[in-house]
């Protein structure tokens, strides 16, 4: 009775949005789920898929329920989703053979196809359900699936001579069984012979000279098959043309006994519906269609899967999208973070698979995602390539960098403004007239506003706090001057990295920025007294908390340690790092393309082989994450921003956005009453209890109210970490306990109270 008091006050006395705080070691996704595959109903919910996971929607309660790879899917870049007809479970087939069988929000992965030595491309094409077996159509055969009993009951290969083959399709009709395959379609009794042996399988018709058939349905009596340009019948063994689009064919589908053909072409889709095999087609069209993949009816509503758009929901002659709230694409270019906003961009269009321009810009500010693409912002339409982002903390204005129209600046009202294209700002690239390229920028502690301006004649450029603008150029030979990123540090200095490895530039105006006689220059190479880094390759710099400069190139890792004396005859130290039983240069064989410091003054490197946490000293590997043993959406990771409030850590990966809630946050300059999460802390909570808005590195006590000591530890920057377990390892009792705070001036406080059931 005690105790439930306790609680009771200590609930009424919490705030709200304390219980908003992800715990640390909480994975999160920041996908798009505006690119929809398909759509169903389930338990009179809405389901969408796209690449990147499946929601519910709750049309009545306006919710949503996402399930993404931090949620529990295994894997990212889903080909295929398909519910079980007059049932609950699901399966997903992934782009690389992986398969997930939901059931009630319970996932069963099931990785046999993508582990097998088959060494075709193992993607996942098409599922069709027979008698509660799911037949899953690949790029090297059949394979068959009890998704009741979770095992592979037998696979076909229906080639003609036994090896793997493509199959695109399956359909059964009668007791014989259809496969679309890039030799054609194949027939083979379904239940006379077994059909894992190839010679079951034979000739049904090549459709020679034609677009391979990929599409097979069942329509009543008829063989439905259907190319990216003809939809073909069959009867009786009979096939004729049955509808010629006007537009490539995206998908088929028979829903209620009727027939729907999807067709688009450039950003303009139509759904076109057969009742019967002789009825007129109805043509279903809508302004926001673009491509369009799948549909359903759901009473008086109307739901199609937009490959752009989302999931749309069209009743009467009103349409509108409904997706969950994430970024609207991938991140590849450079991200920045202050004052709580997150500012991604998509990139150079050259590394996306979509054949996208690249002008999309995604924001986090207080949990909520907004996009800025051509589509909301008319003015993004005429720009490309977006390759950069850095937030003013003075004004909160966002100006990107863009690979060919200057700079983007978008103030917080959300007009948009094109800057640098004016004489005596950025110059044209003297390859290609007419583009102003600004691969990288970064702002000083004066608000002036730095970037880098390749392949001019002076490829660094200032845009100062005043509205002027300056350039300088490079007093030695760098090739086409192509320089890339920029790092203005705590000195004021600016750190540049070359494109065609020729090493790192740093450049000191002395903090004047007009007069150029006191200017002082350096460059860092490969090799003992050239700048000894490991590489002249430099893909990324960042600044620790001691002044030092960390180095990542192809080849590992750099610290320049030269303080002051950075311009004189100072090398880069090659750091050994310590991990397993073995020590070496520091991540030696990998190819670092970010690096960023946290509240603890440790290192997150960002790979193309996943991420990493070190040290403060770098030389012990705190983390190693990948996708495969962690929720990272993909192993290649282009950059990193880190939320220095809370420790999450946010990795632009290829696969889309993951963040990460990490153990260490910034110090806190003033004194504030720390957060504690969770609090109160649960029955049968075993995770790590943080403790926010600590003094820089401060200790921590823990006490009971008679002042007992139960555990201390240091806080890393602003956070301590917590097991809630005693000295001698035992989980401590139901109560209330103190924390005390110790500062690096040796002055305690009892800063809160922390209210913990057993």
């Amino acid at each position: 009775m005690k105790y439930a008091f306790l609680l009771l006050f200590f609930l009424l006395g919490m705030k709200v949005s304390h219980a908003q705080i992800q715990p640390i070691g909480f994975w999160r996704d920041h996908v798009s789920m505006q690119q929809i595959i398909s759509v169903d109903t389930l338990q009179q919910k809405i389901i969408a898929a796209s690449s990147n996971g499946f929601f519910f929607f709750d049309p009545v309660k306006n919710e949503f329920s996402t399930y993404t790879k931090s949620s529990g899917l295994s894997d990212v870049n889903i080909s295929i989703f398909s519910r079980q007809p007059n049932g609950s479970k699901i399966i997903l087939g992934y782009h690389n053979g992986n398969i997930d069988v939901v059931t009630d929000g319970n996932i069963r992965n099931l990785p046999e196809i993508m582990l097998s030595k088959v060494t075709s491309e193992k993607k996942i094409n098409s599922i069709i359900w027979k008698d509660k077996l799911a037949f899953i159509c690949t790029n090297f055969g059949v394979v068959v699936i009890d998704p009741f009993k979770f095992e592979i009951v037998d696979t076909y290969f229906p080639g003609s001579d036994g090896k793997p083959i493509e199959v695109y399709d399956i359909a059964f009709i009668g007791s014989k069984s259809f496969v679309a395959t890039n030799e054609g379609i194949r027939v083979a009794e379904t239940g006379a012979i077994r059909l894992s042996d190839f010679r079951s399988w034979s000739n049904y018709v090549s459709f020679v000279g034609r677009p391979f058939i990929k599409y097979l349905k069942k329509w009543g009596d008829y063989l439905i098959g259907a190319s990216s340009d003809t939809v073909f019948s069959n009867v009786n063994g009979n096939w004729k043309e049955f509808y010629l689009p006007t537009r490539k064919l995206n998908n088929i589908q028979v829903i209620d006994n009727a027939l729907y053909l999807y067709e688009s072409e450039n950003n303009n889709a139509s759904i076109i519906s057969f009742l019967t095999p002789t009825s007129k087609p109805r043509v279903f069209m809508n302004d926001m269609f673009t491509e369009v993949n799948a549909c359903i009816i759901d009473g008086s509503n109307f739901w199609a899967a937009d490959a752009n758009n989302g999931l749309l929901k069209l009743s009467g002659n009103s349409a509108s999208k409904i997706f969950p709230n994430g970024p609207a694409g991938i991140a590849n270019g450079l991200s920045d973070y202050k004052n709580g906003l997150l500012v991604a961009v998509a990139g150079e269009k050259a590394v996306q698979t979509t054949g996208k321009r690249g002008n999309e810009i995604y924001t986090l500010k207080d949990d909520k995602w907004k996009n800025y693409t051509p589509i909301q912002f008319s003015g993004l339409s005429k720009l490309a390539d977006f390759s950069a982002a850095a937030v003013d903390p003075s004004t909160d204005n966002i100006y990107i960098g863009t690979l060919g129209n200057g700079v983007l600046n978008i103030e917080p009202n959300d007009k948009l403004n094109t800057l640098g294209l004016s004489a005596g700002q950025l110059q044209s690239d003297r390859d290609e007239a007419g583009l102003f390229k600004v691969p990288s920028l970064a702002f000083d502690v004066y608000s002036n506003l730095w970037m880098t301006n390749p392949n001019t004649n002076n490829p660094i450029v200032v845009k100062k706090k005043d509205g002027s603008w300056k350039s300088f150029g490079i007093p030695f030979p760098i090739e086409k001057n192509q320089v890339n990123k920029i790092l203005v540090d705590a000195q004021n200095r600016k750190w540049i990295t070359t494109s065609n490895a020729e090493g790192l530039i740093c450049f000191d105006d002395n903090n004047s920025i007009d007069a150029t006689g006191d200017d002082r220059w350096r460059i860092f190479l490969a090799g003992t007294g050239s700048g000894n880094l490991p590489s002249s390759n430099v893909l990324s710099v960042a600044e620790d908390q001691s002044g030092n400069i960390w180095v990542g190139t192809d080849k590992g890792i750099g610290i320049i340690q030269c303080g002051s004396d950075v311009f004189r005859n100072c090398d880069a130290t090659l750091p050994i790092v310590q991990q397993d039983n073995f020590a070496g240069l520091l991540l030696a064989n990998e190819t670092v393309y970010d690096i960023k410091i946290d509240g603890a003054d440790r290192k997150w490197i960002a790979s193309q082989n996943g991420a990493w946490l070190l040290s403060a000293d770098g030389q012990k590997v705190i983390y190693r994450f990948t996708a495969e043993n962690s929720k990272l959406l993909s192993n290649l990771v282009y950059s990193m921003v880190i939320n220095g409030n809370t420790g999450e850590v946010f990795f632009m990966t290829s696969g889309g956005i993951s963040s990460f809630r990490s153990t260490a946050t910034e110090a806190s300059e003033q004194k504030k009453k720390p957060i504690v999460f969770p609090n109160p802390v649960p029955t049968g909570y075993t995770g790590t209890i943080g403790i926010r808005d600590l003094p820089l590195n401060a200790w921590v006590k823990i006490t009971e109210l008679d002042g007992r000591l139960v555990y201390q530890t240091r806080a890393l920057g602003g956070q301590a970490i917590w097991n809630g377990k005693n000295y001698k390892g035992e989980r401590v009792n139901s109560g209330v306990y103190l924390i005390i705070v110790s500062s690096q001036d040796n002055s305690n406080q009892v800063a809160g109270k922390i209210f913990f059931i057993k």
